[in-house]
């Protein structure tokens, strides 16, 4: 038996969380302890703001295209912000509910540990383009003879002849890229539950093919031992699927508005990305590499949550075929009566439905890019 506890590197983004002060360590946050979290969440908003008043102000389209793109991201990310900062207990208790869990056969835990490193490192790869892309944000302004930020964001002072109002908007803007890092955080940390519920489904699957067996393979043991093993690891298979089903449609409850969101949002981003780079808006090599990062990470965002749910929904539709490759032939009638009916059940696959309208797979995650296609296409004929 193998106890698998959360992942050390999402432990130390929860730590991070209770040092900055957005997280609390107690039941109740203190008085402190929610001036700070009012204070990350007024001040971002600042942020949003400063977008929205720029998309609208801007006199160049492929300006006003570009920053109502990053305006958009925003709102995301300010929704994330604001998730992170006000749910966690519902954040805490999925992690506990869906990552921590018990796994019986060596087998069954190699595969979990190899599937979820792999995950880890693509973890590690998302957060040095992050940090690139950051700091590349945090240069710009001193490339080249004149400052200026990347963003012709808004600002009450006159930033772009003033020392002082520059200097007063680039510290505005650092800032707000460093709480903009909260919201990616969160995003991994997302992945990292939707990953865990397909990894249970195809470990469900692993233990009931191996249902009546002793670790792993076949040893010695009366008939009658061997029918009351089977039973027994049926009977548990059946609670595990209905409570891992349970937990699941509680992180689609979760998620579902803000998957809804990124839904309604992500093919205007993708699209405006497009856009910037096929008609090369940007003036030098920093600000074109913001671009393909924006344009990545627009692809990456809605690549990963389609195809993580996408793995929900084909790793619970394999249990049916785990369950008839158990050995339940040589089962008694009564056993292979509730077999029957188990699998009838599986039959139906598990697929999150965001908005009960949409699933969480990736034939959404092309009808996405095909409409983003279709945006692109206005926009050359409008540029045209």
């Amino acid at each position: 038996m193998h106890s698998i506890q959360i992942h050390k590197v999402i432990d130390q983004m929860i730590s991070f969380f209770l040092r900055i002060g957005i997280w609390h360590g107690e039941d109740k946050p203190t008085a402190r302890q929610l001036r700070l979290k009012s204070f990350y969440w007024i001040y971002y908003k600042f942020f949003l703001a400063s977008f929205l008043i720029g998309t609208v102000t801007k006199e160049s389209v492929d300006e006003s295209i570009f920053v109502a793109e990053v305006s958009i991201i925003v709102i995301v990310f300010t929704t994330k912000i604001w998730m992170l900062l006000w749910k966690q207990k519902q954040i805490m208790a999925l992690l506990i509910r869906i990552c921590v869990f018990s796994i019986r056969n060596n087998e069954e835990f190699e595969f979990f540990n190899g599937t979820v490193e792999k995950f880890i490192k693509f973890v590690y790869a998302f957060a040095c383009a992050t940090v690139g892309g950051t700091l590349g944000c945090s240069v710009f302004p001193f490339i080249g003879n004149k400052k200026s930020l990347i963003l012709d964001i808004a600002f009450p002072l006159d930033w772009k002849s003033s020392e002082i109002g520059f200097w007063l908007a680039y510290i505005f803007f650092l800032t707000e890229m460093v709480l903009s890092l909260l919201a990616l955080i969160f995003s991994v940390i997302i992945w990292y539950l939707l990953l865990h519920c397909s990894l249970r489904y195809t470990i469900l699957g692993m233990e009931i093919r191996n249902m009546g067996l002793t670790c792993g393979s076949k040893v010695k043991m009366s008939e009658k031992k061997r029918l009351t093993i089977f039973y027994q690891d049926l009977v548990a298979s059946i609670k595990t699927h209905l409570n891992l089903r349970e937990i699941i449609d509680e992180l689609d409850d979760f998620l579902s508005k803000l998957f809804l969101l990124q839904f309604a949002t992500s093919g205007l981003c993708i699209c405006g990305s497009i856009y910037c780079l096929a008609f090369d808006v940007s003036v030098n090599a920093v600000e074109r590499m913001v671009h393909v990062y924006t344009f990545f990470y627009n692809i990456a965002e809605l690549f990963m949550i389609t195809y993580l749910g996408n793995e929900i929904m084909l790793s619970s539709n394999r249990l049916t075929y785990s369950l008839f490759e158990s050995d339940w032939i040589g089962q008694p009638h009564s056993n292979q009566k509730c077999i029957i009916i188990f699998g009838e059940y599986l039959k139906q696959s598990h697929e999150m439905l965001i908005g009960k309208l949409y699933p969480l797979t990736l034939e959404t995650f092309t009808r996405i890019l095909n409409s983003s296609y279709s945006l692109f296409n206005i926009l050359k004929n409008t540029k045209q």
